[in-house]
């Protein structure tokens, strides 16, 4: 068999994602004497680029990305030991992982395959990973770069933390960093300090590539060690000072001075029931409805650790009454953590005392998962509980209650790990669904339980994975979709609540939003994804805005900024937004259905102030922009 057959047959192997044919051809190329790394690199990696071309073109999604690199992992596990090694090139080491508090890996691996198929010793920390391993292995490792990645807003500050301990220890100036993930733009990546971030794993291997030319053949000698320390000792000595503060503690008691100083803080012409339901059946109103996914950070006003909030129902709902009142929310959405059924189900769960809890410890066998009873002692049971309470509590303050909920797919991913779920629907289709039929029960009852018992105004579910770089929508209809479809908006329907779906996926399926007769759809809008299908509040008005009210444009990063500077950002963007979503609205028929919000949880450490600035603008300026627009 002639080289460039192998290298062909190893490639289309890739593509197909067969590991054993991966296999097969790579021990063909050792018999017949070809060089292992071509084969590596031309076979293989070949492949690797053309699936991942394929991608980019929306002709691939996420499963056959997963296939891929398993075939191509494969066929490496065979040829690398066969590498022809130069002694006098240093290998050049990437670390790579999930940051603290989050356990999405699905980003992480793609980006790590395809920095592999470009020739990067890749070295995988996992998910959920310390902070201090970061820097402990780049040193061990004498690492050329380092690579994290998160989808959740709320671990985004470890990312900063991370490159700070990088400077202490005088290892900054001695590698690359790269951070990513959907929440992480250019700009945020650049105000702490990383080198660079990409939109997809193509874009990062080319990013890395051109980072790393820059590196010195010295940078982890002795006297590059010290001078980076002492580079950075005056930085970090005024950011160590600023650390020592509680920046959500403090600027919450800032809040609740100014808020006390004024009874009523405003005079307004609606209730925000009346506002909310006049809103959500498009009605005149005397402004915009306005509730930021600030959950995390209501605990200032109480306060509590996160850790209370999410696992304490009188916390969670003393939280929420916190929110509602003095960010003046016209709802609150009840946005705990989305490990509540992985915990029930027996998945490990980690409760830090000021993040997010996180699924950490997966289950491994499908066939021995069993839907739990909702009891005293379960996750859902408290949540349930908590949102008893949280809507007494709101409804004495005059707003409406969103609690919300996983969905069936959610729930699943989390129990059992994302990558593996979205693997085996290709590979193993049956045992998932049988799988995902269980969490759907476990989901039915818990909406059951607070259509019953809770009895909160909405109940919103999440629904991720309608993702179209994620899965098709064949694929997706073929899983939670049909799910959703036949047995979750049913459900809605014999309790008379309206369909709330929150999606924080870059780019969903928006076609798919009818099919369960979804009346509010909070969705996030990432700019840098427009090429690949992430739509603005202008889209979506004109194209869905009959049918369901939409909320989420607002970036929950921007609430990180509280300067002076970032203050009158937010006034003024806010401003901005209002007019925009106002004149789009008339020009369409339509009178307010919409609801500034942000599309994910703003971070659990933000200060309170720049989001009184966007909710406090929309209460003081909204109704003087309503009337001069609509009349």
């Amino acid at each position: 068999m002639v080289k460039e057959d192998i290298f062909n047959a190893l490639a289309d192997a890739v593509v197909e994602g067969d590991d054993d044919l991966a296999e097969e051809y790579a021990q063909k190329a050792l018999d017949d004497g070809v060089d292992a790394y071509a084969a590596i690199v031309d076979g293989l990696a070949k492949g690797m680029k053309i699936v991942s071309d394929m991608y980019e073109r929306g002709e691939a999604f996420v499963p056959s990305l997963l296939l891929a690199a398993d075939a191509m992992y494969a066929g490496m596990d065979i040829l690398t030991p066969y590498i022809k090694v130069d002694g006098t090139a240093s290998p050049k080491n990437v670390i790579i992982g999930t940051i603290e508090g989050d356990v999405h890996d699905i980003g992480k691996n793609l980006v790590k395959t395809m920095m592999t198929a470009a020739g990067f010793n890749m070295i995988d920390l996992g998910v959920d990973v310390p902070l201090d391993k970061f820097v402990e292995t780049a040193k061990e490792k004498k690492a050329t770069a380092i690579s994290m990645s998160t989808l959740m807003t709320t671990t985004m500050g470890g990312m900063e933390t991370v490159i700070e301990q990088l400077q202490e220890k005088g290892l900054r100036d001695s590698l690359v960093v790269m951070v990513g993930g959907a929440p992480i733009s250019r700009e945020y990546a650049e105000s702490i300090g990383a080198d660079g971030t990409a939109l997809d794993a193509s874009a990062a291997v080319e990013t890395l590539s051109s980072l790393v030319s820059g590196i010195s053949e010295n940078a982890w000698s002795d006297s590059s060690l010290t001078e980076s320390k002492m580079k950075y000792k005056e930085s970090l000595a005024q950011k160590g000072t600023k650390e020592k503060i509680d920046i959500g503690l403090v600027t919450a008691e800032k809040v609740l001075a100014e808020f006390d100083s004024v009874v009523p803080k405003f005079t307004e012409k609606m209730s925000k029931t009346e506002r909310f339901t006049s809103a959500f059946q498009d009605k005149k109103v005397d402004r915009l409805p306005v509730a930021p996914l600030a959950c995390g950070v209501s605990r200032k006003f109480v306060p509590c650790s996160y850790k209370d909030y999410s696992t304490k129902a009188e916390k969670y709902a003393a939280c929420v009454e916190a929110g509602i009142k003095y960010f003046n929310m016209d709802t609150f959405v009840g946005l705990t953590d989305l490990c509540v059924d992985a915990a029930d189900f027996g998945a490990t769960v980690r409760y830090p005392e000021e993040d997010t809890p996180a699924a950490t410890g997966h289950l491994e066998d499908y066939e021995k998962l069993e839907v739990p009873e909702i009891k005293e002692g379960t996750r859902a049971y408290n949540l349930i509980q908590g949102n008893k309470l949280a809507t007494e509590k709101a409804h004495a303050l005059g707003a409406p209650m969103t609690a919300l909920i996983e969905g069936p797919m959610v729930a699943l991913t989390q129990i059992m790990g994302a990558t593996r779920i979205l693997s085996d629907l290709r590979t193993n289709p049956d045992v998932v669904l049988k799988a995902l039929d269980k969490t759907a029960t476990y989901v039915e009852e818990i909406m059951k339980g607070m259509f019953e018992e809770a009895q909160p105004d909405n109940l919103c579910m999440v629904t991720l994975w309608t993702n179209n770089v994620i899965l098709s929508a064949e694929e997706y209809m073929k899983s939670e979709g049909q799910i959703m479809q036949k047995r979750i908006a049913p459900l809605y329907k014999k309790y008379n609540k309206p369909t709330v779906i929150h999606n924080c996926s870059d780019v969903p399926h928006w076609d798919l939003i009818k099919k369960w007769d979804t009346k509010y759809y909070s969705y996030t809008f990432y700019p840098d994804e427009v090429n690949k299908g992430s739509k603005d509040h202008q889209y979506l008005i004109n194209k869905y805005g009959k049918e369901t009210m939409f909320g989420g444009e607002v970036s929950p990063i921007v609430f990180l900024d509280n300067s002076p500077e970032g203050i009158e950002k937010m006034k003024a963007e806010t401003v901005a937004l209002q007019e925009s979503v106002l004149n789009t609205l008339k020009e369409n028929g339509m009178q307010s259905k919409y609801m500034i919000s942000t599309g994910c949880e703003v971070p659990p450490g933000a200060p309170c102030d720049s989001i009184t600035a966007q909710t406090y603008t929309v209460a003081q300026k909204g109704p003087e922009i309503y009337r001069k627009i609509m009349g």
